[in-house]
C-alpha cells in the first residue's frame, strides 16, 4: 500500500501520514509505504490518486485546501474532488490564529473590528497567498464582521511571519502552531482562535464564534480513496485507521501542536467535506477569488 501525500515531508498531514502507515504495517504485516507528491497546490498528488486503480492499495492524504477549496478556486482541475474520491476517514484538524502586532493596540477582535468600521482601509493583514486558507478565512471574518482589510499576499509563512512580527503589517491568519511561539514572548498579540472552542494551549485566547457565532475554520486532513473502490475495502481501512488514531500517546502528542485527533466514519467524512466544499465554494464566489 501507498499513501500519497500532496505536501512536503515532515509537516503536520506528511507525520500523520507516517504514524498511520506504522499502524497498518504492523497490522498486516506489510509495507506500508508514504510517497510525498507536492505541487501546484496539491493537484499533483490529488490527480495522481484519482486515476489510480480503485483497489484500496493507493490511498491520500487529501486536506481543506485540495477537497474544499481547489474545487472552487481551480476551475480547471482535470477531475471533481467531491465526484473522483471516496472519503475514508478524517485524520484530525488544527484551528487558525488571528494575531495583531503590539504597536496596533489591539487586544480582542472587538477592537479590531471597530478600528476597521472607523478607519475603513487602514488595517493590513499577511497570508501565504491568493486563494490560499488564511486568505479565505480573512475573507469569511470580513464578510461576517461588515469590514474590510488589505490583504498582502506572501510567497510562503517564513516571509510572513517575519513580517508580521516586525510590524510590516498588522495582522496575521496562521495556524496556532505556527504564530505560538511569538505570542509567548509577546512580539504578537492572540486576538481568537477560529474554532468553536478555545484551544487548549492557548486558553485565554477566545475562540471567533464568541464573537461572531457560527464561524469557524479548521485546517483539517483526512484519508481518500479512488472513486469506484469498494465499500468493504472503505470501510476496512477506516476501521484500522481509526484504531490508530484512537492512540492515546498519540492524541496527546498532537495536542500539543494544537492538533485535534478526530477518526470518523466513511459517511460523516463526506458530509463534512461536502458542506465545507459548499461553504468555501461560497467565500470563493462573493469575494470573486481566483488564482
Amino acid at each position: 500500500m501507498t499513501i500519497v501525500v500532496p505536501f512536503p515531508p515532515a509537516g503536520p498531514p506528511d507525520l500523520l501520514a507516517r504514524s498511520i502507515g506504522e499502524h497498518l504495517s504492523k497490522k498486516w504485516g506489510k509495507p506500508v509505504l508514504v510517497e510525498n507528491k507536492p505541487g501546484a497546490n496539491g493537484v499533483v498528488a490529488t490527480q495522481f490518486v484519482a486515476a489510480a486503480k480503485p483497489d484500496g492499495y493507493t490511498i491520500l492524504v487529501g486536506s481543506v485546501a485540495t477537497h474544499a477549496m481547489n474545487r472552487a478556486l481551480r476551475p480547471d482541475l482535470p477531475f471533481d474532488t467531491l465526484k473522483a474520491f471516496e472519503p475514508v476517514t478524517q485524520l484530525g484538524f488544527t484551528p487558525m490564529l488571528i494575531t495583531a502586532h503590539p504597536k496596533t493596540g489591539l487586544k480582542t477582535i472587538t477592537d479590531l473590528v471597530a478600528k476597521a468600521k472607523a478607519e475603513p482601509g487602514s488595517i493590513t493583514y499577511a497570508s501565504v497567498g491568493q486563494g490560499s486558507a488564511a486568505h479565505l478565512a480573512a475573507e469569511l471574518f470580513q464578510a461576517a464582521a461588515g469590514i474590510k482589510l488589505v490583504h498582502v499576499p506572501y510567497d510562503g509563512i517564513a516571509q510572513a511571519s517575519l513580517d508580521l512580527i516586525s510590524g510590516q503589517v498588522d495582522l496575521g491568519f496562521s495556524n496556532v502552531v505556527n504564530m505560538l511561539p511569538y505570542v509567548k514572548d509577546g512580539k504578537s498579540t492572540a486576538l481568537a482562535v477560529t474554532d468553536t472552542k478555545r484551544d487548549a494551549v492557548l486558553p485565554d485566547t477566545p475562540t471567533l464564534a464568541e464573537s461572531f457565532p457560527g464561524i469557524d475554520v479548521r485546517l483539517w486532513w483526512g484519508i481518500f480513496a479512488p472513486a469506484g473502490t469498494p465499500k468493504p475495502i472503505i470501510d476496512k481501512l477506516s476501521a484500522e485507521i481509526n484504531v490508530a488514531l484512537k492512540d492515546q500517546a498519540l492524541i496527546d502528542k498532537w495536542a500539543n501542536s494544537a492538533t485535534v485527533i478526530v477518526g470518523s466514519t466513511p459517511s460523516d467524512f463526506k458530509a463534512m467535506v461536502n458542506a465545507d466544499a459548499e461553504k468555501w465554494g461560497t467565500v470563493i464566489k462573493n469575494a470573486k477569488i481566483t488564482q
